[in-house]
């Protein structure tokens, strides 16, 4: 496995552990009441959306991008690890946020000087 490829593994283990983590604590493991589970759900996994497709495709802009949306989801992990309650909820949120963060930095460096090496590799025309 090359760094690339393991820059993009780690991205998609971040990103695909926050989608299924956070709706499977608050539906299984820490049930929330029923009226505020569609809404919850909504502000926690709503923003994850945005750069799916571009993530699925590998492209280097959305993650370079997504970089500040794995922050703010470290943001909110440390914010749940405050409270005893929810602390453990918190921590594998912000396990989670530092390895799509990681992923998608890595990923970002790596992708972009392949992509560069390629571009300044092509063809030359010599005059």
């Amino acid at each position: 496995m090359n760094k690339i490829q393991f820059a993009r593994t780690l991205t998609l283990l971040g990103f695909f552990g926050l989608m299924i983590f956070i709706p499977l604590w608050h539906l299984l493991i820490v049930p929330i009441e029923a009226k505020f589970v569609s809404m919850t759900l909504l502000i926690q996994v709503g923003p994850l959306l945005f750069p799916l497709r571009g993530i699925l495709h590998g492209r280097v802009y959305t993650h370079a991008w997504s970089m500040y949306l794995a922050l703010f989801y470290f943001v909110c992990g440390i914010w749940y690890a405050g409270d005893v309650s929810t602390r453990g909820f918190g921590i594998g949120f912000s396990v989670l946020s530092v390895i799509f963060f990681v992923g998608t930095m890595l990923y970002t460096r790596f992708q972009g000087m392949a992509e560069n090496a390629s571009r300044e590799a092509g063809p030359h025309s010599e005059s």
